[in-house]
């Protein structure tokens, strides 16, 4: 299933990301190139507006046990009653998720960075375990929405990534049982304030203030189920219709297996939470030193799970979404 989160206006989609509760958001799954509104036939078998499913609908729709006989229900739907996406609103796939964390798993942008900053090696520890750090879950942004960097941030910048969501709670896991918690998969731009990241690095306490402003997720949450090979996915970015990155998954070091495994180490992951990859070699202007500017688009998208578009502006000090 290709499951999504949409509105039938633009304000009621600013409205419900601003409250972090999908109130006015419709749950759709992707059909013969329409989007079919599900949210009807989701709340027969659950109140999808309880804390427990509000504001990750599509992963509770897509994970856990007791939607199995929903999903073959949605499997038998028809496109002809569908809106076409065009005409939608989307949030991000996830609406609300109570975890966001994102990994630095591909050697190539690793090395780059390290590189960029006087390393000319990267320490063992990162081929041990997949590094990650905690991210804003309440950051996300969806397809079409204007991504507001930090007033006078000079180096902004885009990162083309892959993420995987929980579709059911998970702690201590083993490979084996972080991937039955995986429940799909969508596209991810971890958007970056590289001069504000810069000024914070020193201090060693990770890469935030520079990444918790806006990261933005893609319309489809795309069920495990639908790709037959992650590995052979292309990642690729668009800044104004030009080409910036062109990479592929099966670069990664770590698999979203092993990211799930260290993660829910004495921690519970929930449905609904985002693990980001990491960026795909060569898939930040940061690599490439080349930068957006106020008014740019850019577009990361990811062979069969789509793309999520974004324009990108400063943020004024009185600005509200």
């Amino acid at each position: 299933m290709r499951l999504c989160q949409f509105y039938l206006s633009e304000k009621d989609r600013a409205e419900d990301l601003a409250r972090r509760v999908p109130e006015r958001g419709r749950l759709g799954v992707l059909v013969e190139g329409r989007i079919v509104d599900i949210t009807d036939r989701a709340a027969r078998h659950h109140d999808i507006r309880s804390p427990q499913y509000a504001g990750v609908l599509s992963a509770s729709v897509a994970g856990l046990p007791e939607w199995a006989g929903f999903r073959e229900e949605v499997k038998n739907l028809g496109g002809g009653n569908g809106v076409d996406p065009a005409k939608v609103y989307f949030g991000p796939c996830v609406l609300r998720p109570s975890q966001y964390l994102d990994f630095y798993a591909f050697e190539q942008h690793v090395m780059t960075m390290r590189k960029q900053r006087g390393f000319d090696f990267i320490v063992p520890e990162w081929y041990e375990i997949p590094a990650y750090y905690n991210s804003n879950a309440t950051s996300m942004i969806g397809h079409g929405m204007t991504a507001y960097y930090p007033p006078g941030e000079e180096r902004m910048d885009y990162e083309c990534e892959m993420a995987c969501v929980i579709g059911r709670p998970v702690r201590n896991a083993t490979p084996e049982t972080a991937r039955e918690a995986i429940v799909g998969y969508a596209v991810l731009n971890d958007l970056s304030a590289r001069a504000r990241q810069t000024k914070a690095m020193p201090i060693n306490m990770g890469p935030a203030p520079g990444k918790d402003f806006a990261s933005a997720l893609g319309p489809y949450l795309v069920t495990k189920d639908e790709i037959k090979d992650l590995g052979a996915l292309g990642m690729r970015a668009f800044v104004n219709g030009e080409k910036w990155t062109d990479g592929h998954y099966g670069t990664v070091q770590h698999s979203f297996e092993a990211m799930v495994a260290f993660a829910s180490t004495a921690r519970w992951l929930y449905p609904g939470d985002v693990l980001g990859s990491g960026t795909v070699g060569g898939g930040c202007g940061a690599e490439l030193k080349r930068f957006l500017k106020p008014g740019d688009t850019v577009r990361v998208e990811i062979d069969e799970l789509g793309s999520v578009e974004n324009q990108v502006e400063h943020e004024s000090r009185n600005t509200a979404q």
